[in-house]
């Protein structure tokens, strides 16, 4: 029973999808519309809700610009209501914009199933409410944008599209916007013919954009003054006002490292590999082909543009890894169709959709830091090393 083939034109999967997505769009607005007039309940990461309120009211920073469009749009000075409504408008053009892409890709209805229930689909983000309120679905939303318009549009549209983007892309995150965004917008660039001229301003913009944006990267002088310009309910809602999105501006180069170094030894590097390898599996069950084929595929990506060389050094930089695998998907997944000859999958078995879905209903990717609470591994080693100092002094004496 478990070993037949779908039938993967039934309607089943389109009430199924249309559910998921339903569910979704409600649980957001649960945790965001709904929570609008509640000052002491905050349903969204602490984290995300703060770095969302970063503006450039204390001088031009780093991740200011959603924060700004906050401050301009608010009207009375209490900004997590309207954080709250871009937060909802923000996810239902993302989940628009999905399903206007899956439609461009000609995926049947069992195939778009299968992407609204994995792990990174927008069911299993409103569930476990890991992601909907980051600034990765801002820049997620940009490329869903263009790559729409790459489809249907005129390619002169595209590429002056994506050098406007990119702009936006780096001001909302720039870790995201350059190290991700950057070198997959230059990968459909390099799928228009006598677009190296283009591809050079391109890339040109996106350098000039980052390095202005390190020379604005922030302080303790702009982070406090960002936060005594919140009110006291925004400043409830942070909860922690030592340790946050807005405070962290004025993080250095130790704190960086220090927190590279507790993900490295925390004892959980091997968890993160399995969130790595759900990206090409996801893929591959999704669009029905092998994930050998797939893995060659996207090593033919990869290798195209030296530009992927940055997405290794976001990992390098930023320990936020729940975040970059995730926008790696949907990149990937949707610039991979255009290194396919046919997105019709072949049968798949009941039991593998049936284990794809039990998986997904139960596995929540973390934004970032399995285990930040101690370094397992580098503790365990200095504490045989102190042992067998002990041990080598006791003899001795």
């Amino acid at each position: 029973m478990l070993l037949k083939e779908i039938n993967q034109n039934s309607k089943l999967f389109s009430l199924a999808s249309f559910g998921l997505i339903l569910l979704s769009i409600l649980q957001v607005a649960k945790s965001t519309i709904a929570e609008i007039n509640n000052n002491e309940f905050l349903d969204i990461n602490p984290w995300a809700f703060s770095d969302l309120l970063i503006n450039y009211q204390g001088g031009f920073v780093r991740r200011g610009l959603i924060g700004e469009i906050v401050f301009y749009l608010d009207s009375d000075g209490i900004l997590f209501d309207t954080v709250y409504k871009i937060i909802f408008f923000n996810f239902c053009i993302f989940v628009i914009l999905i399903l206007l892409n899956l439609k461009i890709l000609n995926l049947n209805t069992f195939q778009k199933f299968l992407f609204h229930i994995s792990i990174f689909g927008v069911f299993n983000m409103s569930l476990f409410g890991n992601y909907f309120a980051r600034k990765e679905i801002f820049v997620i939303n940009l490329f869903l944008i263009l790559v729409i318009i790459y489809k249907k549009f005129s390619k002169q549209i595209f590429i002056y599209t994506a050098h406007l983007f990119s702009l936006l892309a780096i001001l909302i995150h720039e870790g995201i916007g350059f190290f991700l965004f950057y070198p997959f917008v230059t990968y459909l660039f390099s799928k228009i013919k006598n677009s190296n001229k283009f591809k050079y301003s391109f890339r040109i913009t996106n350098l000039s954009i980052f390095l202005l944006i390190f020379f604005f990267k922030g302080n303790n002088s702009i982070a406090l003054h960002i936060i005594n310009s919140l009110s006291a309910d925004d400043r409830y809602l942070i909860k922690n006002l030592d340790q946050n999105a807005i405070t962290a501006l004025g993080w250095g180069i130790n704190e960086v490292f220090n927190s590279i170094y507790i993900v490295l030894f925390s004892g959980s590097v091997v968890l993160w590999i399995v969130f790595f390898l759900a990206i090409p599996i996801s893929i591959s069950i999704v669009l029905g082909i092998s994930f050998y084929d797939l893995v060659n595929k996207c090593k033919k990506i990869i290798y195209s543009n030296y530009e992927f060389l940055l997405v290794p050094l976001l990992f390098i930089l930023g320990w936020d890894w729940g975040r970059w695998i995730l926008t790696i998907f949907y990149f990937l997944f949707f610039v991979f169709f255009l290194e396919i000859d046919n997105h019709q999958p072949k049968n798949t078995q009941s039991l593998i959709v049936l284990l794809f879905t039990i998986i997904s209903f139960l596995t929540s990717m973390p934004p970032c830091c399995l285990e930040m609470g101690s370094t397992k591994v580098s503790s365990n080693i200095y504490r045989i090393y102190k042992s067998f100092e002990i041990t080598i002094m006791s003899l001795m004496n």
